[in-house]
């Protein structure tokens, strides 16, 4: 577990910048030419997902299987 960025923030506010970081890169995935900007867009939403699952498991709360699915498919594109 992680006591990096968001450690101390709500639960709501975490699930907020994941919302947030989804749409920023559904709107890069749809621009042409914006390839830097989409996998910049996608680590911020890898971050912005483990910062979440991080305070869920911290508080001994569930983590969602597809939120875990998606964290492990964006960590993978990274491990590349």
């Amino acid at each position: 577990m992680s006591t990096g960025p968001g450690h101390d923030q709500s639960l709501d506010g975490l699930l907020r910048r994941v919302h947030r970081a989804r749409t920023a890169v559904d709107g890069f995935r749809h621009l042409q030419g914006a390839r830097n900007q989409l996998a910049d867009a996608r680590h911020d939403l890898m971050l912005a997902l483990q910062a979440y699952v991080d305070a869920l498991e911290t508080r001994k709360l569930p983590v969602p299987w597809r939120m875990h699915a998606e964290l492990k498919l964006h960590r993978d594109l990274f491990d590349r």
